[in-house]
């Protein structure tokens, strides 16, 4: 084939790919970070690997040419794909699901069992408690080691799991609690836990970490895993107020995992109406705060 023809085929794929690029530009201009981090891990790989078809942009041989142009072209195709879906996924991320899942087994296994006189004091303590928390509670017998009490406020679904931890004579010790909710998938991670006494000892020196919401009886007490502003917006007062009326009875944990869609609160004690109020009441502020997402640039 003659000379010219290849100086044309060069010169038309050059252009193309010009267009490309600029293309390319516009549209990921229009994406936040939220959005890239959205995206499930596989669909980030492959958009990933179309997109180096920019760095071939630049390529001498008309083959790498060709190959960076279906890159790209895909590439736009995609991210056209999802610039016009971002609206209706911010949509779905900060919606509330109304159900939730029953809260996993403790993660420590305890090898004792109640023995049957206390187990029946037990359960009826459980129902009874539940049943003056929300007299719509379902009771449910996981197998010997735990129950469950399903019940909704606010039209928002809880589950509490409650595990009797036995001595060695039967009789009962204490009992982990685990109360969660349903959350919006574009909530923020966040994790407050009990202050432990490196933590504090650390405080105290001068290494401070972990993010403060500047109570300083709340931040003496509970160490806070979260951004900051996410941390601020989510403990505010009257969350902080229901956590330290739980820690009367035992100093929570509470969690926030968007990706399971769920809010916890752990805490051992006997089931006891004022703990169980508080929990919820705190959870149901959490759930109600909106969470703050965008997944484009206005």
């Amino acid at each position: 084939m003659p000379p010219s023809f290849y100086r044309e085929a060069h010169l038309g794929i050059r252009g193309r790919l010009e267009e490309l690029e600029v293309r390319v530009r516009e549209l990921e201009s229009q994406l936040t970070d939220a959005f890239w981090s959205s995206l499930e891990l596989y669909v980030r790989e492959r958009l990933a690997e179309l997109r180096e078809g920019l760095a071939m942009v630049a390529a001498e041989t008309l083959a790498d040419q060709t190959k960076a142009e279906g890159l790209l072209a895909a590439y736009v195709d995609e991210l056209t794909r999802w610039v016009a879906t971002a609206p209706a996924r911010e949509d779905s991320w900060r919606e509330l699901p109304s159900i939730v899942d029953d809260p996993p087994p403790p993660r420590h296994p305890f090898g004792n069992w109640l023995s049957p006189p206390e187990r029946a004091s037990f359960v009826h303590s459980f129902a009874t408690t539940m049943y003056d928390v929300c007299h719509e509670t379902e009771i449910v017998e996981d197998g010997r080691s735990s129950f469950f009490a399903r019940f909704r406020r606010r039209d928002a679904p809880f589950s509490l799991r409650a595990t009797p931890i036995a001595d060695a004579r039967g009789n009962l010790r204490e009992v982990e609690m685990q109360l969660v909710t349903s959350v919006p998938r574009g909530a923020p991670r966040l994790l407050v836990k009990h202050e432990s006494l490196f933590a504090a000892v650390s405080k105290a020196m001068g290494f401070k970490h972990e993010v403060e919401v500047g109570d300083e009886s709340f931040d003496g007490l509970f160490l806070i895993q979260a951004n900051r502003l996410d941390a601020r917006r989510l403990l505010g007062p009257i969350v902080r107020a229901h956590l330290m009326a739980l820690a009367r009875f035992d100093v929570p944990t509470l969690e926030i995992d968007p990706k399971r869609r769920e809010a916890s609160l752990s805490w051992f004690f006997e089931p006891a109406v004022a703990a169980i109020e508080a929990a919820v009441r705190t959870l149901l502020l959490v759930r109600d705060t909106p969470p703050v997402i965008a997944f484009r640039r206005t």
